[in-house]
């Protein structure tokens, strides 16, 4: 008996670049719009792994018990950190990677890619990831140096992922018009894509 291998087709969209020229780049409001999107669906699996994590870390007898217990901060900071790190990273180095598209991205029809217009590889993705978390980790690290609270290193964070955005809006001449500074690091964009022409009847 003969064997018939199944092949399954690649969008175009997946597989050819896209031309950056012609497409416009995403606004920064869209893209808010998006990382809202995404942001629900990141803490529910966020919610998902740590859950599972503080069940296989909470002594038995506890658990049996169930006792409130308080982990300790190696846990926290040793194991649930990193996992939850890893989670994000892994949610979006796939997304990129499969499609240039997450979730929310689909919705406002935008795509991450290279500034070549090439999909990212799981490498353009960590630079990326890396790239949006510097500014907020510079300045939380400033506000737990000069001792603000955990509210107060919280409110620094929110504010570095924020000041990446505004970047696009800061009138330098030298610069493409419209790039986020985590883009401008990580060497890639966010276009927006055309509608769908509906089908006729």
């Amino acid at each position: 008996m003969s064997r018939h291998r199944k092949t399954v087709k690649k969008s175009p969209q997946q597989t050819a670049p896209v031309q950056v020229d012609i497409l416009p780049r995403a606004s920064v409001w869209v893209r808010l719009a998006a990382l809202v999107y995404d942001g629900l669906l990141v803490i529910a699996l966020l919610a998902i792994t740590n859950a599972i994590l503080v069940a296989i870390v909470t002594p038995s007898e506890a658990a049996s018990n169930q006792d409130f217990v308080v982990l300790s901060a190696n846990i926290r900071y040793g194991l649930l950190l990193p996992v939850s790190l890893l989670v994000i990273y892994s949610f979006y180095g796939y997304c990129w990677k499969r499609g240039g598209q997450t979730l929310g991205m689909q919705t406002w029809r935008l795509s991450a890619r290279r500034r070549d217009g090439d999909l990212m590889t799981w490498g353009d993705s960590l630079k990326r990831c890396f790239a949006a978390v510097v500014m907020p980790f510079l300045l939380a690290l400033l506000a737990w140096r000069f001792g603000a609270t955990s509210k107060g290193v919280a409110v620094f964070v929110g504010i570095g992922f924020l000041f990446n955005y505004a970047w696009a809006w800061l009138p330098i001449s030298r610069l493409p018009p419209g790039l986020c500074l985590h883009d401008l690091i990580s060497n890639t964009d966010v276009l927006r894509l055309p509608k769908k022409a509906k089908a006729s009847k």
